[in-house]
């Protein structure tokens, strides 16, 4: 049984979902500056590449405050009911599974261009 595509996107830590997307729709945006000026095209990959950075780190950083709430959760349940504990660590999965594929989406965007002179 899978996980449904939009359940993927849409579940995870809130917070740092929207932080994500926001680093990609940002990409995104100078990928197209990126693409009009093409002669300072340098510029736009180091941004470019300081987004895939911070992706990666908040990927890192949600995994670990999802594993802090997870066992803190499941330390308060008096007892360990096995739904509980494997529900609350694939939830706590999802967002640095997601964090990593938007770096590496965002990676894909700051390949250089070549200059036609």
């Amino acid at each position: 049984m899978r996980m449904p595509l939009l359940d993927f996107l849409a579940n995870g830590d809130l917070k740092f979902v929207m932080i994500l997307y926001t680093f990609l729709i940002i990409a995104i945006v100078y990928f197209f500056k990126k693409l009009r000026q093409k002669e300072v095209q340098g510029q736009y990959n180091l941004k470019i590449k300081k987004l895939i950075n911070w992706s990666l780190l908040i990927a890192v950083f949600s995994l670990l405050l999802g594993l802090l709430h997870s066992f803190y959760f499941v330390s308060q349940a008096e007892g360990i009911a096995n739904h509980l504990l494997f529900g609350g660590l694939a939830n706590m999965l999802i967002t640095p599974t997601l964090g990593v594929a938007i770096g590496m989406i965002i990676k894909l965007l700051s390949t250089p261009i070549p200059v036609k002179k």
